[in-house]
């Protein structure tokens, strides 16, 4: 069985925050201190990390900066947004990656003038039968969050909504917990990423990937990064997908999982996973994919 190893071509880190590295304390949430541990210990070794979120930008900068009260000091190199919008740091300010972002927000503005098209004669319906907490509905992003602990609500409005979209070849469906999200094909957290480190020089061996959910498919498929990971608990999809691609599932769930994929890859051996005593023990966590 594949055993991952501490990988001295890492040079940059692309990390998905909720599931992944969060915790949530108040309603925007911050990251795990642990994951702020690790994420310091990356800048001793040289090591870049990138933001790589279906949040906002702005909602992005809220965590970042709830996670500096806490101790962060290394600063995310860019800061991927709504799964399609690169911003890189310049000093204390993230610019936008101008001919990259033109180019998928005319994308996303096409896409979506279709699908408010499709979806007008179901929107009443949508709202009477879903009963979304919340509904995204603009030129460049249709997104409805269906807050359900069963899981069965939202999963129901995915299938609806792919159904009802049929016709709209661009359109790609995406779900992450509660949030059922109309995506651009061909666009996603893996192109966006790619659009960045090419323009300063990474290569996919050079970058490690973790994530949890539908929309990490495209990141953790293995052609934007060749080094990738996925925590206990991500949904069975990205398990396998993690797997073909030769990847590593985390021992342990959430945030944990991801400090333990880092630590591994990374070769973070000052104070071990297993060595902390905020680490529960997950009995049947599995070692390695």
């Amino acid at each position: 069985m594949f055993k991952l190893s501490p990988t001295p071509s890492i040079r940059l880190v692309s990390l998905d925050f909720d599931g992944t590295i969060m915790v949530y304390d108040q309603s925007v949430g911050r990251f795990h201190p642990e994951v702020v541990r690790v994420l310091n210990a990356l800048a001793d070794q040289g090591i870049a990390w990138c933001a790589n979120s279906g949040r906002d930008l702005e909602d992005q900068k809220v965590v970042l900066h709830r996670s500096r009260e806490i101790g962060l000091t290394h600063m995310p190199q860019a800061i991927i947004s709504s799964e399609s919008l690169v911003h890189f740091r310049d000093g204390e300010e993230y610019l936008p990656l101008i001919s990259w972002n033109e180019k998928a927000m005319a994308g996303l503005k096409r896409l979506h003038r279709a699908v408010h098209e499709a979806l007008a004669p179901h929107r009443k319906n949508i709202e009477e039968t879903y009963q979304p907490d919340l509904i995204l509905w603009d030129d460049a992003i249709t997104a409805f969050l269906v807050k359900d602990r069963s899981g069965t609500k939202p999963r129901a409005l995915f299938n609806q909504l792919m159904d009802w979209l049929a016709d709209v070849p661009s359109a790609v469906m995406s779900m992450n917990g509660a949030w059922v999200q109309v995506m651009l094909r061909g666009l996603g957290k893996g192109i966006a990423l790619s659009a960045w480190t090419e323009t300063v020089g990474l290569l996919p061996d050079e970058i490690l990937a973790v994530g949890d959910h539908y929309n990490d498919l495209d990141m953790l498929s293995g052609r934007h990064a060749s080094h990738i990971g996925c925590p206990l608990d991500a949904l069975m999809e990205v398990r396998l997908t993690v797997e073909r691609a030769r990847g590593y599932v985390g021992r342990y769930p959430g945030p944990l999982g991801t400090v333990d994929i880092l630590e591994r890859a990374i070769g973070l051996t000052d104070r071990s996973l297993e060595a902390s005593e905020e680490r529960p023990d997950f009995p049947g966590a599995i070692d390695s994919v």
